[in-house]
């Protein structure tokens, strides 16, 4: 029962593992329409171990949306600019206009757009971020397809765990209420959608009914097995956010992961503190893959460091800590740990071509650093030249000075003895 309740904390079934080339079937009532969960995953997929770097033959991981955003306008401001640098069909605006007494425009761009079938029981009863939601969904595209079909689907609002438009719109819905829903790509599967439902930059219309509101369970009373199922559905979540490209939603997916299992770690219990230190370095690693995409080198070498403190055999995360060392331009620390991935296991191709990559680039970066100092020698000599014939003119000049002072007065006392003498 406890398991059940953890479960419903984010609405999500205990799903396959995302590495694994299984799909996974959505357990709310026997709907077999896919919804944007943590357990959504496809055939397709990208994960954080199948990246643009080609290390896809190295040893996987055991498994292995952007934060729901909350400032409106600020969306509403880059919408609409990205909507005046598109052509606008005459009959759309039509459209648009007829719809304005009906339709609240959420971001104020027409990007999302709200409207009430079935009035709620009032603003008091509306959702506030960090509350247990659950709703009824149904969602379609522009050709008539169903998708994110639920009876029930129960979730954290606000925690970046469905699409966005519906942390975005949820907040503005009674209990009760029946709305409709229409979103662009943006706030829903983005450029990329969701193989094999949702095709690329797809438009969304979706009916939701807001069944129940209460508060979300105290995290700081759970257990640590019940901490790690959660943390776990973040996890989860945060592999098909990066199979969908979304690297700062997988980011965040991982890192509330991450800020579970420390709460987990408390456990006495030797299998629960060893389930939770398992659990850490899957979401380590792939927080650094993640973090590697956008160019995060710094805290990828952070997450590197996390995961080889817990395990430092973890050929996974010394072969990306030799790739962040690279990026930073450290190419002998790079070269040295990419070693110690090669060592543990040899037959690694992908080890044996980034190695061979790292160390071509040391070289040359050693050439680089010789020719460098070269330069610095070489204008020191010369200055030093140019310096050492300076200080022999001015020696050669005083010591003439002095020559000619002595002779001047060897001449006066010269000529003072004559006149003595004369005298």
């Amino acid at each position: 029962m406890e398991e059940e309740k953890v479960n419903s904390h984010l609405g999500l079934s205990d799903a396959d593992d995302p590495m694994s080339d299984s799909k996974t079937e959505d357990h709310h009532h026997g709907d077999e329409n896919k919804q944007d969960t943590p357990n959504s995953h496809s055939d397709d997929h990208e994960n954080p171990d199948d990246d643009d770097d080609d290390d896809s033959d190295m040893p996987e991981l055991i498994d292995s949306k952007p934060k729901a955003a909350t400032n409106i306008e600020e969306i509403g401001r880059t919408e609409d600019t990205n909507k005046k640098t598109s052509p606008v069909n005459d009959s759309d605006s039509a459209t648009t206009k007829q719809e304005d007494p009906e339709w609240m425009d959420v971001l104020g761009n027409g990007a999302l757009k709200k409207k009430v079938l079935k009035a709620g029981q009032g603003a008091a009863t509306r959702p506030q971020r960090g509350e247990l939601v659950t709703l009824r969904s149904k969602g379609s595209l522009d050709d008539g397809s169903e998708v994110d079909c639920h009876e029930s689907i129960t979730f954290v609002l606000g925690e970046g765990d469905v699409v966005s438009a519906w942390d975005l719109c949820l907040s503005l819905m009674e209990l009760g209420e029946v709305a409709v829903l229409k979103t662009t790509p943006r706030f829903a599967y983005g450029e990329n959608g969701r193989t094999p439902d949702i095709p690329p930059n797809a438009d969304i219309t979706y009916e939701l009914e807001l069944l129940k509101v209460e508060e979300a369970p105290d995290l700081d009373e759970m257990s640590g097995v019940d901490l790690c199922s959660v943390a776990d559905k973040k996890r989860e979540r945060g592999n098909e956010l990066y199979s969908r490209k979304d690297y700062s939603g997988a980011i965040n997916s991982y890192t509330m992961a991450l800020k579970l299992l420390e709460g987990a770690m408390a456990s006495e219990e030797e299998a629960s503190r060893k389930a939770v230190s398992d659990l850490k370095i899957k979401c380590f690693n792939n927080l650094a893959a993640a973090q590697l995409k956008i160019d995060a080198y710094d805290p990828a070498l952070k997450s590197c460091t996390s995961v080889l403190d817990l395990d430092s055999e973890n050929v996974k995360a010394l072969f990306r800590k030799g790739k962040v060392l690279a990026c930073l331009g450290e190419y002998e620390d790079a070269v040295k740990t990419m070693k110690e991935a090669l060592a543990k296991e040899p037959s690694n191709k992908v080890i044996h071509q980034e190695l061979s990559r790292l160390t071509s680039s040391e070289s040359k970066q050693r050439q680089s650093e010789r020719q460098l100092y070269r330069r610095m020698v070489g204008d020191m000599a010369s200055v030093t030249q140019v310096n050492s014939k300076k200080s022999i003119s001015m020696w050669l000049v005083v010591t003439l000075s002095i020559v000619v002072v002595i002779i001047a007065i060897a001449a006066a006392i010269s000529t003072k003895s004559f006149e003595i003498l004369t005298w």
